[in-house]
């Protein structure tokens, strides 16, 4: 479960694509839940902090849109989800995002790319 939380701008978070993935949904049915919960203007203060609008690039070239999103976002959108399937899968996000921000408190970080990966191997090796 730890693959479906990454880090992004240092901070452990979901995609839209690998939720709709988790709990068997169409992404553009994700998409569309979160952009429902964008919309309450008196709230989009506190939601956008939530929710990072971002893209990806699918296997036929073209960008689409896709969104990042923290534990409180993920939370958010997924009390929303039911059924048994959306139960499991709710208690392993909640997991992930423990054990993720569990290694961030500690030090622990992941390298953010193979660049930073290779740095990291370098400075180990010398020492």
């Amino acid at each position: 479960m730890n693959e479906l939380i990454i880090m992004h701008d240092r901070q452990a978070v979901t995609t839209s694509l690998k939720v709709a993935e988790s709990f068997g949904k169409n992404h553009r049915d994700v998409l569309a839940a979160i952009r429902d919960l964008m919309s309450s203007a008196e709230n989009y203060a506190v939601l956008k902090k939530y929710f990072i609008y971002g893209s990806y690039t699918a296997s036929n070239g073209k960008t689409n849109p896709m969104y990042y999103m923290n534990r409180d976002g993920f939370t958010l959108l997924a009390v929303g989800f039911t059924g048994k399937r959306a139960l499991q899968f709710k208690i392993q996000y909640i997991q992930a995002f423990n054990s993720m921000e569990t290694q961030i408190r500690t030090g622990y970080a992941i390298p953010g790319s193979y660049a930073e990966a290779l740095k990291l191997a370098a400075s180990q090796a010398e020492q």
